[in-house]
């Protein structure tokens, strides 16, 4: 027992310098969390504070935000809560464990071990941007490189053909083209997550020789038409890239629209401006009825200036800081900074302190894809979730001022490839869903259920479960094809 005594006392130096490195590693990645919390919340104030003076809020608009921060506040409280008690029953598990293998001198990780061990995991994660910086040359599209070619200019988007990187394929002009529509919130990149760790959506088409392009929006701090562009601009100049590629390929392009672009590419369709140039859709975890996403329909339905800034020459557009805060409290149960800091503790840990690309590419994204959004852009989609689809099948918004009806696609001669995450939050299987019931009886849609949350399906498209260019069963027993698989069937 005295032997024992002894070597505790010898090792308090290692024990309170491991115990200092922790908490500093732990206080930085803190302050860092929050500092960047709070740097979108204060833009978001700063541009609700100016709204306000210019539209001040009615008793019951300022009751209803009153009541929403609130609610916003507990969520976020009760969460932390949970998470510190879980953590630290974790922690005093293995604390306990290691001071009396040290005081009994038993087999095992002693307590200077076991601070080390956690002194270095906090290390790890204050450290973690470095590994999020590091990443940018493998993440997303690399445009001004040879894996990819501009195809077409409009005047708010550039078209660019993913060409194959998988060794020994190439293009197969028999193939019906594919035209990729990124959210405008979310960015283009999330569509080639890590495309040379075989993670990426559009290079899954490529791959197979599948024509493959891709949408991307001009940068709207620069170009004037962008921060002026309306749902009928972008339905106008989607038929003209369509337009390229028909005359390019001699077949009618497949629309592969992802979240928001998923709903703006039906839009389009069912506008019937596109019949001569695209007969096919794809869209992925598409809000085709937002009413239905409890976490976004839920929050207060606010004038649209209070999510506005004007920019220097004047045009006004919608935030992406302000969005992004948005989206984050719709999480906010995952989204407080100490939550966040102990998540990626537990991530590190996990992971012998090597998360790895994927983990550092999604907190790319999450982080450095907020891009500001054409007014008449977030109006319209900001409508699509606070009103329904009509019970005749009508879509709460219109295109060149006529109404869009889901029922006329079987008429515009249509297919319509439509997948939904099981377990996504944001996009439910219903909100996905809410429109099959216009096209019962038809044969224009195919609903696939895939497992996985929102982007699941981007950043792990060859899921062993559900990959994206096969046949796999799904939990209801039911074999579904996949994207890649279905394109590559219709152009047969």
């Amino acid at each position: 027992m005295y032997g024992s005594m002894r070597d505790v006392l010898k090792d308090l130096p290692d024990v309170g310098t491991s115990w200092m490195r922790y908490m500093m590693a732990l206080t930085r990645s803190f302050n860092r969390e929050q500092t960047e919390f709070l740097d979108s919340y204060l833009i978001a104030a700063q541009i609700a504070l100016q709204a306000a003076k210019d539209n001040p809020m009615t008793l019951r608009d300022t009751l209803e935000i009153m009541q929403h921060k609130s609610t916003l506040v507990g969520k976020g409280m009760l969460a932390t809560h949970e998470k510190m008690v879980d953590f630290a029953f974790d922690q005093l598990k293995e604390a306990n464990e290691a001071f009396f293998n040290t005081i009994l001198n038993n087999e095992g990780e002693n307590l200077a071990g076991y601070l080390k061990r956690e002194a270095e995991v906090m290390e790890a994660v204050a450290n973690f941007p470095e590994q999020i910086e590091k990443v940018k040359d493998d993440f997303g599209f690399h445009f001004n490189t040879s894996a990819y070619r501009l195809i077409h200019d409009t005047g708010s988007f550039l078209m660019y053909q993913v060409l194959p990187i998988k060794e020994g394929v190439q293009v197969r002009d028999d193939l019906k083209p594919v035209l990729l529509i990124p959210p405008y919130m979310l960015g283009e990149h999330i569509l080639s997550f890590l495309p040379y760790e075989n993670k990426s959506y559009a290079h899954s088409f490529a791959n197979e020789g599948i024509p493959t392009y891709v949408r991307v929006t001009k940068d709207i701090d620069q170009n004037d038409i962008v921060q002026n562009m309306t749902p009928d601009d972008d339905c106008t100049q989607t038929r003209e890239l369509c337009a390229v590629l028909k005359e390019k390929h001699g077949k009618k392009v497949t629309l592969n629209g992802t979240c928001q672009g998923g709903y703006i590419i039906l839009m389009n369709t069912l506008s019937g401006t596109l019949t001569e140039v695209s007969d096919t859709l794809i869209t992925n975890v598409s809000p085709i009825d937002g009413t239905y996403s409890n976490a976004i329909s839920g929050m207060p339905n606010m004038p649209h200036d209070f999510i506005t800034t004007t920019l220097p020459n004047g045009h006004k557009v919608a935030n992406g800081y302000m969005l992004s805060l948005g989206m984050r409290f719709v999480a906010i149960d995952r989204e407080t900074p100490l939550i966040k800091v102990l998540d990626q503790a537990s991530l590190h840990k996990a992971t012998d302190l090597n998360p790895g690309k994927t983990a550092a590419a999604l907190f790319r994204w999450l982080l450095k894809e907020r891009v500001h959004l054409p007014l008449e852009i977030a109006k319209m989609s900001t409508c699509t979730f606070h009103q329904p689809i009509s019970e005749d099948g009508l879509l709460p918004v219109k295109l060149y001022d006529k109404p869009l009806k889901v029922g006329d696609l079987k008429d515009l001669d249509v297919k319509w490839y439509q997948n939904y995450a099981m377990k996504d939050d944001l996009v439910t299987p219903k909100c996905a869903t809410a429109a099959n019931r216009f096209l019962e009886g038809t044969d224009v849609i195919e609903s696939v259920p895939f497992p996985g949350g929102h982007v699941a399906i981007l950043t792990s498209p060859y899921n062993k479960r559900s990959p994206v260019n096969d046949y796999f069963k799904a939990k209801d027993g039911k074999e579904y094809r996949g994207p890649v698989k279905f394109q590559l069937e219709i152009s047969n």
